[in-house]
């Protein structure tokens, strides 16, 4: 069987080395093919994973919602200024935003929930506003209050 019409430009003394290489690259490409096939066949019979920013899609709505609303409650005030009446501000913990919610009403309370799993006790500079897309969403700053009179 003459393949030396396949390696053009081989000289003859090395012509079956070049068929050698040839035949294992050959069956290197075939295995890998197969690796391909048996690693996909793999990943298809595995529960499926979510990528940690995906995760919101996978979860129970109302079990979050009922969590959401669990840590909202931890808030004593929120404000739209940057004051609270009635209570001194003691520290500012972190800025703080939510988005992708059906109503303005539903991303305050995520709003206030972030700001509690921040250790805050209220939010002030709250912010909401809807998107082109429909969604809501809400910011504000996450801080920590004592009952009291600011002073001015």
């Amino acid at each position: 069987m003459m393949l030396g019409w396949w390696i053009p430009g081989v000289p003859e003394a090395y012509q079956s080395l070049a068929k050698t290489a040839l035949a294992l690259l050959v069956g290197l490409w075939i295995v890998l093919k197969v690796w391909k096939r048996i690693r996909r066949f793999q990943r298809s019979r595995r529960p499926v994973r979510l990528h940690p920013k995906l995760e919101k899609y996978g979860i129970d709505q109302a079990e979050a919602a009922r969590q959401r609303r669990e840590l909202a409650t931890e808030i004593v005030a929120t404000s739209s200024s940057d004051r609270l009446a009635g209570y001194t501000i003691l520290q500012q913990i972190e800025a703080v935003f939510v988005e992708g919610f059906r109503t303005p009403a539903e991303a305050v309370e995520a709003l206030k929930a972030a700001a509690a799993a921040h250790g805050a006790n209220a939010v002030i500079h709250v912010r909401q506003e809807r998107t082109a897309a429909g969604k809501c969403s809400a910011s504000g700053d996450a801080v920590r209050v004592a009952s009291g009179q600011s002073e001015e």
